[in-house]
């Protein structure tokens, strides 16, 4: 599964989009993130023409940060960042500023069938300037997040992978579900430094620091969600010091009374201690929040 999602992000960087046959199922299906795609696109027809549109609109390179995958679950995971810029005249109604260069941190899950091709492909990533500028009612602030590259990244020097140390990120990255699924602040002591760094890559701003600023967030979030379903896969990086996590959660925001049925992908940095110091994390807006973050959502709401 590693090797088939290195082929797949080598496809992104040389934007051979008809070599994409070779490696997804022809049912695959690439789900909304609800944000920068709106509805679910089906077959790889629509997934290529995707590619296809979206090469042809912008001036693209691809970086691979980290990936990782897990057998039992047949998923992969892949953290990447994008740099974007809309190629002239594309979008002739924007400002400069608005069509500059984008850097954009995205997190991929791909899951694999038996025949060892992709079948499904889910993805959380951060708007690009001119998607801000069409999309958004505010911009998010990005300015706090680091870049995430470097040896300090991608190979710290104190790690030493082993069967062991890989088994101790699962459980950790297992414990850190936890706290989400059953609200259950206290486990954080276990598993996150007393500094840890809480990035929110989807909507921006300072990172929250420390294990008790996430706690008190852990406990403020369960006052309101109650979800009556919560699914999970994990894998860990084989030779660094990551572990990736997507879940999907269906429940009740008990302050309005909405429904919700949406999903996160994050990414789990660890010490040498197996302590999370960085938490790293894309969720898809709840509907209570769109109409605060989407231009189109606060449109519907006004009327």
């Amino acid at each position: 599964m590693l090797s088939v999602t290195k082929q797949l992000e080598e496809i992104y960087v040389s934007q051979r989009v008809d070599d994409l046959d070779q490696l997804l199922s022809g049912k695959i299906t690439l789900h909304k993130d609800s944000i920068t795609l709106g509805a679910d696109l089906q077959g790889i027809d629509n997934l290529k023409k995707y590619y296809q549109a979206f090469f042809k609109k912008y001036d693209y390179k691809h970086e691979v940060l980290c990936l990782a995958a897990d057998g039992p679950s047949s998923v992969s995971f892949s953290f990447v960042a994008d740099t974007a810029q809309p190629k002239d005249g594309v979008f002739t109604n924007l400002e400069e500023k608005e069509t500059a260069p984008s850097r954009c941190l995205s997190i991929f899950m791909y899951t694999f069938n038996t025949d060892g091709k992709i079948t499904d492909i889910k993805f959380l990533r951060q708007p690009s300037k001119d998607e801000m500028a069409r999309k958004f009612v505010t911009s998010p602030d990005y300015s706090s997040i680091p870049k995430f590259v470097g040896p300090e990244f991608s190979d710290p020097k104190y790690w030493e992978p082993s069967a062991e140390t890989t088994k101790r990120l699962h459980t950790a990255a297992a414990s850190f579900h936890e706290i989400w699924k059953n609200g259950d602040a206290s486990i954080a002591d276990k598993i996150l430094d007393k500094d840890v760094k809480d990035y929110n890559l989807m909507f921006g701003g300072e990172p929250k620091v420390g294990s008790d600023a996430f706690k008190s967030m852990i406990n403020g979030v369960i006052k309101v969600w109650k979800p009556d379903q919560v699914k999970c896969s994990i894998a860990v990086t084989s030779d660094s010091n990551k572990a990736f996590i997507y879940w999907a959660s269906h429940g009740e925001q008990t302050d309005t009374h909405q429904e919700n049925h949406f999903y996160g992908l994050n990414l789990l940095v660890f010490n040498e201690k197996c302590v999370v110091t960085e938490i790293l994390g894309f969720r898809q807006p709840l509907a209570s929040e769109r109409p605060q973050f989407l231009k189109a959502d606060a449109k519907a709401a006004a009327k």
